[in-house]
């Protein structure tokens, strides 16, 4: 009865919506998902969405998907997980969604941006041993009061009926925030040394699906594959939610 009287409201553009996710049709359907692109089969980068203007290619209608090409930065040298695949391409209203529940505590849009990644899962679901997100520093977990990546990453292992390693990685120094960076050396400098296991042997033998918000150069998951590949990891797996320009 509450809900007829005073209606949700978009978390958007504030339309007044009735379903189950504080998210209108309307601005639903603004969302591009990476899929729908030919991307790097390695890490997921999507060919052509961002070369030149953004908003141009935002214009432009996606060139049918592909797999078994790489990008420059795989062919020249390769990343530490097996592979990386994101949902959707952070611009616009994404941007805008995810920025806010990253920063404004909107945590009503974990259950939309849990189901997107649900709806496009990019891997065999029984693969994965545990799903390990990304860690926050301490120092910035007080701050926020929640590591949103971990947020993501409970409601999909939840969803694969796999075990959530909360806890099995900490980030031990605190860094700058990548966005700051200017380029992806600074990035990989950045948080080169930031991450470590919990303890010795703690992903031993683990097919490990590691989740994040937002990919943009691949530096921070990177480094968590690394040490979760020191623990003893058989592999890793990036999934993030979002997709960003490379820099």
């Amino acid at each position: 009865m509450l809900d007829l009287i005073f209606p949700e409201a978009c978390s958007v553009c504030d339309t007044p919506v009735s379903d189950k996710y504080p998210v209108c049709d309307s601005c639903t359907s603004e969302v591009k998902f990476v899929s729908d692109y030919s991307s790097c089969d390695r890490c997921g980068t999507p060919f052509g969405f961002f070369s030149g203007d953004s908003q141009g290619a935002a214009d432009t209608a996606p060139p049918p998907a592909a797999s078994g090409h790489l990008c420059g930065r795989c062919l020249r040298g390769g990343f530490s997980f097996d592979r990386a695949r994101s949902v959707v391409i952070y611009e616009g209203m994404m941007r805008d969604m995810i920025h806010e529940f990253k920063y404004r505590g909107r945590l009503g849009l974990e259950g939309f941006l849990v189901s997107l990644m649900i709806e496009r899962f990019p891997y065999p679901r029984d693969v994965f041993n545990v799903v390990v997100p990304v860690p926050m520093h301490i120092t910035k977990l007080r701050e926020r009061e929640y590591n949103q990546s971990a947020v993501l990453a409970y409601g999909l292992a939840r969803s694969l009926g796999v075990e959530c390693g909360l806890r099995a990685l900490r980030k031990i120094r605190d860094t700058r925030p990548q966005f700051e960076l200017g380029n992806e050396e600074e990035r990989r400098r950045n948080v080169r040394g930031a991450f470590s296991a919990a303890f010795p042997g703690a992903f031993k033998d683990k097919s490990v699906l590691l989740v994040d918000d937002v990919f943009t150069t691949g530096s921070t998951s990177d480094e968590c594959s690394r040490e979760i590949l020191k623990s003893g990891a058989a592999r890793v797996t990036v999934f993030t939610l979002s997709r960003a320009k490379g820099i």
